[in-house]
């Protein structure tokens, strides 16, 4: 790091600490305790889900509404608080509620109530009484850049003595440590894992998708792509299925059902989950993709069916997953097996499916277990 660095940032967070302890102290900030809006984002994302969940089963418009008023909306409180919640919870039933709650807020259903002191603040004060009254936050400031800058030196030194043996070692450099201010960086190869979601999120963009009209088939409500590529430890990738008028009717995707080996390495995914869940269906009805080496062993694909029938993964494969009033097709698009010490064709290097989904209409067997209602298309391997 520039020798220079150091001062300069002590200087910043000196400028910073003046500015602060200035701006306080003229503000003389005392905030009213009305309870709900000063919790955490975190915490509001919780009760504005557990709302949800009580609006599904009264779907009492005004009593939703009620118990959402006591949250900030002029600084977009209440809009955080759903997006909170939205990353929060994954639940597919959870989810359905949320956007059920989503749609009334959207509607100018809710209102923020303005006959209490919710993001209330008390006018501010003399500022010269307030600076004199802070100055202690100055000082503590300071003595915070004091400490920081002695940090920063040490560190500096170890990251000095790092390189220094780093190359006497010999160590390649794309292996070497960098050094940062804040310790040493990681080797590209971790970077390179953290970017697989990025990577497969690129290669789904120019898949190409089915063209199903000139096929004579009606176009489905929605069509998405999904990638899995190697090193996307954490891949789980969903999708709502909702109507052009932006009704919710459920949602689909596909995610990480079984892996083989062992090791710190990235996981080496030998099946996926592909999965359909219909908010007007008692169950989520779920298909197991399995790697050749998974699908001929006879023990490990019994296990898995316990999750749903089990498949061969094969490019251009199709699957049909039908539920009271939806129906999914997810196609393999493209796929490739990873190689090394485990068994051949047993882990995947990459998968690229595609989902479509259309409603279905007509009667129905029975729930979970529908029938082929008239005009709609009807699919195969």
């Amino acid at each position: 790091m520039n020798k220079m660095g150091p001062v300069v940032i002590l200087l910043v967070v000196l400028i910073i600490g003046a500015f602060l302890g200035y701006a306080w102290g003229i503000s003389d900030v005392s905030i009213t305790n009305t309870g709900l809006w000063q919790l955490d984002v975190s915490y509001q994302g919780i009760y504005v889900q557990a709302v949800a969940d009580a609006y599904a089963l009264d779907n009492n418009d005004g009593l939703a509404a009620e118990r959402l008023q006591y949250l900030c909306q002029d600084d977009g409180g209440l809009i955080k608080a759903v997006e909170e919640s939205q990353s929060r919870y994954n639940n597919p039933q959870q989810r359905a509620n949320l956007d059920q709650l989503n749609t009334l807020i959207r509607s100018g259903g809710v209102e923020q109530n303005r006959e209490i002191e919710v993001c209330n603040l008390k006018p501010p004060s003399s500022g010269v009484l307030g600076l004199a009254r802070y100055a202690w936050l100055g000082l503590l400031l300071l003595g915070i850049a004091i400490v920081g800058y002695g940090v920063m030196i040490v560190i500096r030194s170890s990251e000095e003595e790092g390189v220094s043996s780093s190359f006497a070692t010999g160590a390649p450099a794309g292996e070497r440590a960098k050094p940062t201010i804040f310790g040493k960086k990681p080797p590209a190869g971790a970077e390179t894992a953290r970017s697989a979601a990025a990577a497969g999120a690129q290669l789904s963009a120019a898949a190409e998708k089915t063209d199903f009209t000139s096929t004579g088939i009606e176009p489905p409500i929605v069509q998405f792509m999904t990638t899995y590529l190697h090193g996307d430890d954490l891949y789980d990738d969903s999708f709502s299925i909702e109507t052009s008028s932006g009704e919710f009717l459920g949602e689909t995707g596909v995610g990480i059902s079984e892996t083989i080996g062992s090791g710190s390495d990235a996981k080496k995914v030998t099946a996926f989950e592909v999965w359909l869940f219909d908010k007007n269906d008692v169950r989520t009805v779920t298909n197991v993709l399995m790697s050749a080496h998974a699908y001929d062993d006879d023990a490990l694909r019994a296990r898995l069916q316990t999750k749903g029938e089990a498949i061969l993964a094969r490019p251009g494969d199709k699957i049909v997953l039908e539920t009271a009033t939806l129906r999914v097709q997810a196609r393999v698009v493209d796929l490739a097996y990873g190689s090394g010490p485990l068994p051949p064709d047993s882990f995947f290097e990459r998968i690229t499916i595609e989902l479509a989904s259309w409603k279905r209409q007509g009667p129905t067997s029975s729930p979970g277990q529908p029938g082929n209602p008239a005009g709609l298309p009807s699919f195969g391997a």
